[in-house]
């Protein structure tokens, strides 16, 4: 006798698919409606925040700057952009600290909401170190060594003076160029030293191959510092100076040379036979 084969089911679906496709239409109806309700929340938020954006309750009412000394207050907030009448929620915090760091004075700013209806802008000025002559002209250079400001009179000048760059030699970065050697020893006379102190720095020129040559603002002959070692030099130097002056020597000075030997500084007399 035959076995007879299972008929399948042609018309209809069979009580387990019938189940699955069931569990599927109420899961598709769940996400939408989900969906929806987030739509819904999304939108009733931003019209809040629009309404409050608009509220005269985050008017803002004050605007704090600090940290202005040779920036005006005014000038900071002529950039800010910010007035009475402007809304604190509506404000871009980083586009307000972007138009007041693009002063050439101002290195960085932060600016901080306080709740509120007042604002805090608080600014950290460059610090010049020393004047750079370029062709345009005498400009500021802070301690990273970033030419900033151009020097209009009847600005301060009492400041070291270094020469030998144009603009198009300004270093993209500093660390490890001639410049950061003038700088480093610009620094080390900065630290109280009596007998070469940074007031005493009139020059430092820079040459084509990276080379310093000093003047002091007192003393007409020239210091050659040559490249590297900065804070030996310096310290070297400030020894030599305080000999000659013991001695009574600055006047038959010629120069100078800090590059002579590695060990040696070699001092040139106006005596001594050409």
């Amino acid at each position: 006798m035959r076995n007879k084969k299972p008929v399948k089911q042609r018309l209809g679906q069979s009580p387990k698919n019938s189940a699955r496709s069931e569990l599927r239409n109420k899961l598709i109806i769940l996400g939408i409606g989900f969906c929806v309700v987030l739509a819904a929340l999304a939108a009733g938020s931003f019209l809040m925040l629009k309404a409050l954006e608009r509220s005269e309750f985050f008017q803002v009412t004050a605007i704090r700057i600090q940290g202005c000394q040779r920036v005006t207050k005014n000038q900071i907030l002529e950039l800010s952009g910010v007035d009475i009448h402007t809304n604190l929620l509506a404000l871009d915090l980083d586009e307000i600290r972007a138009r007041v760091e693009s002063h050439e004075w101002v290195e960085t700013a932060e600016v901080d909401r306080n709740w509120p209806n007042r604002l805090r802008i608080t600014i950290r000025e460059r610090v010049p170190v020393a004047l750079v002559s370029l062709k345009e002209g005498l400009h500021y250079l802070d301690r990273q060594g970033v030419v900033f400001a151009k020097v209009l009179p009847p600005e301060d000048l009492d400041y070291p003076v270094i020469t030998g760059m144009s603009g198009e030699q300004l270093p993209a970065g500093v660390s490890g160029s001639s410049l950061d050697e003038a700088l480093q020893f610009i620094r080390l006379a900065g630290r109280g030293s009596t007998v070469l102190p940074g007031q005493s720095i009139s020059e430092i020129h820079l040459d084509a191959g990276g080379s310093l040559t000093l003047f002091l603002v007192d003393r007409p002959f020239p210091i050659f510092l040559g490249k590297g070692e900065v804070a030996t030099k310096y310290h070297r130097l400030a020894r030599v100076l305080n000999r000659l002056y013991k001695g009574n020597e600055f006047a038959e000075t010629a120069y100078i040379r800090m590059d002579y030997l590695p060990d040696k500084v070699l001092v040139g007399l106006t005596t001594d036979a050409v």
